[in-house]
């Protein structure tokens, strides 16, 4: 049987692999197309195949060496494919007696044979033959191709890139912690808190959303909510208010404010397996069953949406019919409501991006990058040196780190005795924290002290994978404990303050170079919001997430909206495995406002798009992937028209940042 790829079927491919997040090489789109055709397998449900296997595998990226295992994984749908089609055949010969004995045709056995060869798994096509398999080369940092390639880009309105040195001339932005927001500021006792006090965390959260969802979406209605008590339904039937607690029957179409809950406790979310759980104040922690049938029925003309991505802890709004007080027949889903977005007088806009001392109508140039820095085979943090030359070169105004800047994971620091080698060639046994200082300070401090003007500022988020920091989320900032082991050594020195004093030793006010920051942190820089997280809280949300009729490739996109919608860098409960979350510091990973930029790196695909209205979410991928190089992300934030600034300046104005039409976003390959 021919396996000849045509042009349409590697389009199809490419775009149903682009659809999952995947990014496919010209080389694997034809062996992927290859398989379509072997296997009976549309290129579609491969590309489901594959998005089921990442997450199985904890696999982030389809190259030349998992491509061997997801084939591989392939077997059991060739094999279900091959039993419907031959089955099939069968029926067909007994559905009809026939007078004629039929001539065997050789030619068709013999490719029913090979077909059947095809379509059975490596194991046994392989078995009884002497065959030698040469295992794939697993490729190196070195052996890199495409350095510097443009991976995506979000610049809807052609604007060009920030030109080098672009921070010659002007101030250095002014960055600091938004004023609202509330986050750890050292470190703290954690993972004490009791029951009861969690059960109250949850609780004040939702009950806190159901306000803000019932403010955003009342419309008018006089909303009302009464407790749960014994006997009260009948008198509920009765009650004109749009708004009902959770679990109480009712007739008529009422709405109502619940968590999204798994009844399995364990597996990943599914429509059977919904439940609408109510708050103690007024539904007395009622869960009831979620019927989606009306919502996925696409035949229903409604003006309603027909798409929903749902996961555990999400607090939604539910309108439909609850009849029977244990199953809600769903006709329409609100999923959280998002935080107030910012306004800024034009004046203070005008002053930040064209001030002389500001931008000076320059575009304000941002650099984001995340951990791990150097690969698993090795410590010498060359993909970190590698970017550093970039940075030095193209002088950013801000570059934002998301560690792990030392990983806990990496196969070299597994067993805790760390070996390195000094300046003179000399091996010594060395510290999480002396890691740090030699791979990452002293990198900035060489680069400050060959460019002393260099006015480009680091603000460095700390990771629950850092081996030298609890593991804990919410996280304080990095700080430099340092206690003396001997007249040469101390423990805790991270070397940053090194950075802070290199070629400027004889000034007596500095400004701050190196920025930590806790993890999550809600930022202002100049006149933008910035939000950063450096949890993979995508990848987390994704695996026990339950969606239906999204529209291809919005997925990610979608699950990024729900951080905004539901006001929070976290709001997956239960957590995922290793997430470490507090509850007790809940408040800490909530946004105060709608930020203007949302930076979530992701082991996931790197993209950067547009969600409701006023934000970016920008996730730049990870600068290493496994031993070769990831990606890391541009973001250039053109100034608005002075024009149109001095106009609203005279009017008095308060104005949106707009950040949708001024940004140019490039993620690109290291």
């Amino acid at each position: 049987m021919s396996t000849t790829a045509t042009p349409k079927l590697k389009s199809d491919v490419h775009s149903a692999f682009k659809s999952v997040g995947a990014e496919v090489t010209d080389s694997l789109t034809t062996r992927i197309a290859a398989l379509s055709t072997q296997l009976r397998l549309s290129p579609q449900k491969l590309a489901e195949a594959w998005e089921a296997h990442s997450l199985t595998k904890n696999v982030t990226v389809l190259d030349d060496v998992s491509f061997a295992a997801y084939r591989s994984s392939l077997s059991g749908l060739a094999g279900e494919n091959n039993n419907r089609v031959v089955g099939t055949s069968s029926a067909k010969r007994k559905a009809g007696p026939s007078s004629v004995t039929p001539t065997p045709n050789k030619t068709k056995v013999k490719r029913e044979n090979e077909q059947q060869q095809q379509l059975a798994t490596p194991s046994s096509a392989l078995a009884g033959k002497n065959i030698l398999i040469t295992p794939t080369k697993t490729p190196t940092y070195k052996e890199r191709t495409n350095q510097g390639a443009v991976v995506s880009t979000y610049n809807p309105h052609g604007l060009s890139t920030a030109v080098s040195s672009s921070n010659d001339g002007h101030v250095a932005a002014s960055i600091q912690y938004h004023p609202s927001s509330s986050h750890p500021t050292k470190s703290y006792r954690h993972m004490f808190t009791s029951l009861e006090a969690r059960a109250q965390v949850l609780e004040d959260r939702l009950t806190t959303m159901t306000e803000k969802i019932q403010d955003a979406h009342s419309d008018g209605d006089n909303v009302v909510l009464v407790k749960h008590e014994a006997g009260d339904s009948a008198a509920n039937d009765t009650d004109s208010s749009t708004w009902a607690p959770v679990g109480i029957p009712r007739q008529n179409t009422v709405r109502c404010v619940g968590r999204i809950c798994n009844e399995a406790h364990e597996g990943r979310l599914n429509k059977a397996s919904l439940r609408l759980e109510g708050s103690r104040q007024h539904s007395a922690g009622s869960r009831i069953h979620l019927d989606l049938q009306a919502i996925n029925n696409k035949d229903v003309k409604s003006e309603d949406k027909r798409d929903y991505s749902l996961f555990p802890g999400q607090i939604v709004a539910v309108e439909g019919i609850n009849s029977s007080g244990r199953t809600m027949q769903a006709t329409r889903l609100i999923e959280g409501v998002p935080p107030p977005s910012e306004k800024h007088r034009a004046c203070d806009l005008l002053e930040y991006q064209y001030g002389a001392e500001k931008q000076d109508g320059k575009p304000l140039s941002i650099v984001t990058l995340c951990g791990p820095f150097t690969t698993k085979d090795n410590l010498s943090y060359d993909p970190l040196q590698d970017i550093m030359f970039k940075i030095s070169t193209d002088k950013p105004d801000v570059v934002i780190m998301c560690g792990p800047f030392v990983d806990g994971r990496q196969p070299l620091l597994h067993d805790g005795e760390l070996t390195t080698v000094d300046e003179d060639g000399n091996e010594k046994k060395s510290t999480y924290e002396e890691i740090f200082c030699q791979n990452v300070s002293m990198l900035l401090e060489e680069m400050y002290l060959n460019d002393r003007t260099m006015k480009t500022q680091f603000v460095l988020v700390p990771s629950v994978e850092d081996a030298f920091v609890d593991s804990v989320y919410p996280q304080p900032p990095f700080v430099e404990n340092t206690m003396k082991r001997n007249h040469n050594h101390e423990y805790g020195d991270l070397g940053l303050h090194f950075v802070e004093s290199a070629g400027r030793e004889e000034e007596k006010k500095r400004s701050n170079r190196v920025h930590c920051v806790s993890n999550p942190c809600t930022l202002k820089i100049n006149e933008l919001t910035i939000g950063v997280t450096s949890s993979d809280v995508l990848f987390h949300i994704s695996s026990d997430e339950c969606n239906a009729n999204l529209t291809p490739g919005t997925r990610m996109t979608r699950i990024a909206q729900h951080l905004i919608q539901q006001r929070s860098y976290y709001p997956l409960f239960p957590a995922a495995k290793g997430a470490s979350l507090d509850l007790a510091k809940a408040d800490q990973w909530e946004m105060p406002c709608q930020p203007d930029i949302l930076i979530v790196p992701s082991k996931l695909a790197s993209f950067a798009k547009p969600v409701l209205d006023r934000t970016i979410v920008v996730n730049p991928g990870e600068l290493t992937k496994n031993t070769t190089g990831g990606t890391y992300a541009t973001i250039d934030v053109h100034p608005m028209k002075r024009e149109t600034l001095e106009d609203a300046v005279e009017a008095d104005m308060e104005m949106f940042s707009g950040i949708q039409d001024r940004v140019r976003v490039d993620i690109k390959r290291i």
